[in-house]
């Protein structure tokens, strides 16, 4: 007679590859997870949400290999699956995984297609899971972005916006990422009190979700001094830029091209405020840093502030070497060398 011992014992021999291969794929170790996933959809007697499950983390651990066209073909046996099992559940989260390699093969036609049909499939259920519909609507929002139709791009963020706030509420963390990333398209966009808006609330809420001094709040602070200082309230801007200078003080292992960045805007407009020592101070420090990378957009903004510092200390010598290097920058990025750099108090603001 079998005792209980033994059957436990063969149980765990039975799920032996499909435990080790959902433990590597929690480690990050793809190629082992997709070797101990195929052995374990080699074996018999698995339920069909078992086998499901497993078809998924193979999809996973092949896309993360770069194996899009394997992983599409798993993800179109799980989708077969689930739909002979009626499994509404698994065959969005197979869609969900479908669209994703999609937008790997920018098959952008592809990924519409897909995400109707998963948020056709949601709305359909009982309890629709808001928080794949709003992960579908960025993947829509980007596969605007990527396929060049900015106008449909800036409607679909504004509804992942909305749909975020249902999905995880209007104060989480989630959301504020979204309205971080829809302020700064509407700044680029030149909208700045929509971007304003944005940005200032989601400010606050990264503020509450993960401190003052976090990285998210920086760069809300970041993106609103900018938008600040396009939009033509130099004023407001100094007085951010200096906020986020004294956060990034504070911050450990902060981003140092981020500050540098930070410094070389701030230099500009104590430029044009005549504050010529401060904004050659700054620009030192910006240039030390961005200077490690030449072909920097960045960087070229700080040097040819500094020139333009150089010009207002009746320094022209140094204004020319400066400019020169912010020449040989952009025929690194671009492979073309300006006739002439305009000083900075009559250049387009950097953005």
């Amino acid at each position: 007679m079998i005792g209980l011992t033994q059957i436990a014992a063969w149980r765990r021999k039975r799920r032996e590859n499909q435990v080790e291969g959902e433990k590597y794929l929690t480690d990050r170790n793809w190629s082992e997870a997709e070797k101990y996933l195929t052995l374990a959809l080699a074996e018999s007697r698995h339920s069909s949400k078992e086998r499901l499950d497993l078809l998924l983390g193979l999809t996973e651990a092949q896309r993360e290999q770069g194996k899009t066209a394997e992983a599409a073909q798993t993800t179109q046996t799980a989708i077969e699956l689930a739909v002979s099992s009626k499994n509404k559940i698994i065959e969005a989260r197979a869609l969900d995984a479908l669209a994703d390699i999609q937008l790997d093969q920018k098959n952008y036609t592809g990924v519409e297609k897909t995400i109707a049909r998963i948020e056709a499939l949601e709305l359909s259920m009982p309890q629709p899971d808001h928080k794949r519909i709003a992960g579908c609507a960025r993947k829509l929002a980007m596969t605007f972005v990527n396929s060049g139709r900015p106008e449909e791009a800036m409607k679909a963020f504004e509804r992942l916006a909305q749909l975020s706030e249902k999905a995880f509420g209007a104060e989480h963390f989630e959301t504020a990422e979204v309205l971080t990333e829809l302020g700064e398209r509407h700044r680029k966009n030149g909208d700045h009190a929509e971007a304003q808006r944005c940005l200032q609330k989601a400010l606050d809420i990264h503020r509450t979700t993960s401190g003052v001094d976090s990285q998210e709040a920086t760069q809300d602070l970041f993106y609103l001094a900018s938008s600040l200082e396009e939009s033509g309230d130099v004023d407001g801007a100094a007085a951010q830029y200096e906020r986020v200078l004294a956060v990034r003080e504070r911050q450990i292992g902060a981003d140092r091209e981020q500050t540098a960045e930070t410094q070389a805007h701030l230099a500009a407009i104590y430029l044009r405020a005549d504050r010529t020592s401060a904004a050659r101070e700054l620009l030192i420090h910006s240039i030390g840093v961005l200077g490690r990378k030449k072909g920097d957009e960045r960087l070229e903004f700080a040097l040819e502030t500094m020139a333009s510092v150089e010009d207002e200390l009746n320094r022209p010598v140094e204004a020319e070497r400066w400019r020169e290097k912010a020449a040989a920058s952009l025929a690194i990025r671009t492979g073309v060398v300006p006739e002439v750099v305009v000083p900075v108090k009559q250049l387009p603001k950097y953005y």
